[in-house]
């Protein structure tokens, strides 16, 4: 009876939802490749594997510290890297643009895959950040802890719009650092930047927020 219950409890581990959610987006993607013979939407899949990055990071950072405390540096570092990934889970909701909204019979099943996979993209990314939150909730203050958290989605909310209109990655930070530090500083007052930076940024601090009173009514109510 044990064994079945710690099965079951497995099954419910939130990282297990979410890897049944992204099968049932390669799922789609696979079905529309049968469907029409065409590779359109396979991008799909590779900016579901970036989504998971951020949450690869942050689970990392949490084993390592129940292992044995680590030096602030390397706390820093794990954090760093986790907060550099972290656009690439809610970017996906920018994918909705590759929709084809003429009238034909495959505008659902179309729909319904960028759908999911946005969804998917940004409940892995929430996860993620509510991973590191717990994290910081350790080391910092309650004020504290929700400034780094309303200040990592401000660069979040920047982060899309770089990598949606200015079409920067990542890597582009490791690989043509100077060249993206350069096109941050002038986006830094470009209107739209700041237009997209906000409304992003105030999504996911919804999103966020939300999610965080489901969890704490539910645990305070049982």
């Amino acid at each position: 009876m044990k064994t079945i219950i710690n099965k079951l409890s497995s099954i419910n581990h939130p990282v297990m939802a979410l890897t049944q959610l992204s099968i049932f987006c390669i799922m789609l993607i696979v079905a529309s490749y049968v469907r029409s013979s065409n590779i359109t939407y396979f991008f799909l899949a590779w900016n579901l594997f970036l989504a998971w990055v951020p949450l690869i990071f942050a689970k990392i950072w949490t084993r390592r510290l129940q292992m044995k405390p680590l030096k602030k540096w390397k706390s820093a570092g794990m954090f760093c890297l986790w907060l550099l990934f972290f656009p690439n889970s809610p970017y996906i909701i920018t994918d909705l643009v590759h929709l084809n909204t003429r009238f034909n019979p495959s505008v659902w099943s179309d729909t319904l895959l960028l759908f999911s996979c946005a969804f998917t993209g940004l409940v892995v990314g929430l996860y993620s950040l509510h991973v590191v939150h717990k994290v910081l909730e350790k080391h910092f203050s309650f004020i504290k802890t929700w400034l780094i958290i309303i200040a990592s989605l401000i660069l979040t909310g920047f982060g899309i719009y770089l990598g949606r209109v200015q079409r920067w990655n990542s890597w582009d930070l490791f690989i043509n650092p100077f060249n993206l530090l350069h096109d941050v500083f002038i986006q830094l007052s470009n209107p739209q930047a700041i237009k997209m930076t906000i409304g992003f940024s105030a999504l996911l601090f919804i999103a966020y927020y939300m999610l965080k009173s489901i969890t704490s009514y539910e645990r305070t109510h049982k």
